[in-house]
């Protein structure tokens, strides 16, 4: 019995697509900026993969460990400066935001990582 990989293709729409991309050239250049160049190439890689149609590879890069998951991941990076760690931050939860409202959010997990940088924006870490 032969399996076959399904290639999973969304379309977003053009000002849904523009809006990414200032998106990740905004966390691209504040994780270049504060010294995590490693992060900075995963975001890098989403603008490469990024068009109208969303291919199973953003998707994958998107939704991974990389981007999501413990140390080392794109969100868990830190930045001295307080300032551009909130602008970060904020990002981050907008990204989330996108990504949910394009329908390429594919891990409930990820909500929680927005939740908590709210928490922390709004001075209530708990």
């Amino acid at each position: 019995m032969w399996f076959f990989k399904k290639n999973v293709i969304l379309t977003i729409s053009l000002s849904d697509k523009e809006e990414y991309e200032v998106l990740f050239s905004t966390i691209r250049d504040l994780l270049n900026n504060s010294g995590n160049e490693g992060q900075a190439l995963v975001i890098e890689n989403l603008m490469n993969l990024l068009s109208i149609e969303i291919t199973d590879d953003f998707l994958k890069l998107i939704n991974s460990v990389d981007m999501w998951g413990g140390s080392g991941a794109v969100w868990e990076v830190n930045i001295d400066d307080e300032n551009k760690y909130k602008c970060f931050q904020q990002a981050i939860i907008n990204l989330i935001d996108l990504m949910e409202r394009t329908g390429v959010l594919k891990y409930l997990g990820i909500k929680s990582r927005r939740r908590l940088f709210r928490r922390i924006l709004n001075n209530n870490p708990r």
